[in-house]
């Protein structure tokens, strides 16, 4: 389902035919006064005419006007991210997002004190079209060399999946980008097209400032603070730890019953010393913890189970992501090897260090870090540009306003 443009959509349907710069037969008179009244009229016509096959803009990056066709596929592509990333917050506020009412529902809700949540999609499509033709206006200014083969095998590859799409949708290519994307497939294809240059130019300049980058460089961007005062490592060190966790609380985080607490807590402590004694803790985990008990139990009744490489009980994160502080915090000070009893907000928990990285086994990925950060700051210099500043016309700026959030 394609992205509705507003609650004024049908009225502006209606009207997307007229002229967008009426020109009064008086007012062409007087600016054109040495005209005879028939050619005046002939003019006109011929103007309205052409006026109507001129595509609605919505969107002006420096002199490229970004029309409503291409708009609404960036807006639609953008939409589908969005519902994917906010899947659980959608379900959890029960939105139907199948159907127009619940979309509309969902784009008013507040997002922040200042913005709801289609507020921030348009102004995130705004900026990535933006940078979109900073990009295509760069490829051309340094002559880039775009690899035509490359772009030929990744359009296919796409093209392959959305003919898939539309095939088990049972529509053509035309009407599957009119009902989903609110566009048509010819603009589907050059957007595309244009996406994979500049996904090409992107890598090439991420590439550029990836061999930039010193070993000092990165050794004192992986020990330094954000701005806020964390730590930077915090977001790249990663620890792989074995749970066995005898749960306090339901999946609510509502307390247990007293008498299943206390028992949970004589079972931790017998687990806990099993493993000091150099019993698997992988075994134990299989046999004790509770969220493995009742996973096996799930998969059992659904007749759904998945094979997987993760071990029982293994869980391999960052400092940052992570909702218990407790096993963080322990994990993150420990040496491979050790284990410890913990209680915490959920539960007793008999942990296992298992693995820890430092900045030698995370040093690729510091370097990349780096390279896309001195990116990210060459592009805001560009959108910073007079040549590439942002003119929203009327059609962007009723839209936007139709996703105020709702009071």
């Amino acid at each position: 389902m394609a992205v509705t443009k507003g609650i004024k959509e049908n009225t502006a349907k209606k009207d997307s035919k007229k002229n967008t710069k009426e020109i009064s037969k008086e007012e062409t008179i007087i600016r054109y006064g040495f005209l005879g009244l028939g050619v005046i009229v002939a003019l006109c016509i011929i103007y309205f005419v052409v006026a109507s096959l001129i595509p609605k803009n919505y969107v002006k990056v420096g002199n490229s006007n970004i029309a409503e066709e291409e708009f609404m596929y960036k807006t639609n592509t953008q939409y589908n991210v969005f519902v994917n990333y906010y899947q659980d917050y959608i379900a959890g506020l029960g939105f139907d997002i199948t159907t127009q009412d619940g979309v509309l529902n969902f784009l008013k809700t507040a997002f922040d004190n200042q913005r709801s949540f289609g507020q921030m999609l348009l102004e995130n499509v705004v900026d990535s079209i933006q940078e979109q033709y900073i990009i295509l206006d760069l490829i051309e200014e340094t002559g880039f060399q775009i690899d035509e083969q490359e772009l030929e095998e990744s359009y296919n590859i796409q093209l392959t999946n959305i003919q898939k799409a539309a095939d088990e949708a049972g529509y053509d290519l035309d009407d599957y980008a009119k009902i989903y994307y609110g566009t048509t497939f010819k603009t589907m294809e050059k957007v595309i097209k244009q996406t994979l240059k500049v996904q090409q130019y992107s890598s090439y300049i991420e590439e550029q400032n990836l061999s930039a980058v010193t070993e000092d460089r990165a050794r004192a961007y992986y020990e330094s603070v954000d701005g806020e005062g964390n730590k930077i490592k915090d977001d790249i060190d990663k620890v792989t730890v074995v749970t066995v966790l005898k749960r306090t609380v339901d999946e609510q985080l509502n307390p247990l019953s007293d008498d299943v607490v206390a028992a949970a807590k004589i079972k931790a402590e017998e687990v806990y010393q099993l493993a000091l004694g150099g019993q698997d803790i992988y075994e134990l985990a299989e046999l004790y913890s509770d969220d493995l008990v009742d996973s096996v139990e799930d998969e059992e009744a659904d007749q759904e189970e998945e094979t997987s490489t993760t071990k029982p009980g293994e869980y391999t994160f960052t400092k940052n992501e992570v909702r218990v502080t407790d096993l963080a915090d322990w994990a993150f000070e420990a040496t491979e090897g050790d284990i410890t009893l913990l209680e915490t907000e959920i539960g007793y928990m008999v942990i296992k260090l298992i693995d820890r990285t430092e900045f030698d086994t995370v040093k690729d990925d510091v370097y990349r870090l780096i390279s896309s950060s001195d990116y990210e700051l060459q592009m805001q210099e560009y959108k910073a540009m007079s040549k590439y500043a942002v003119m929203h016309y009327r059609l962007y700026q009723d839209l936007y306003l139709s996703y105020q959030t709702e009071q």
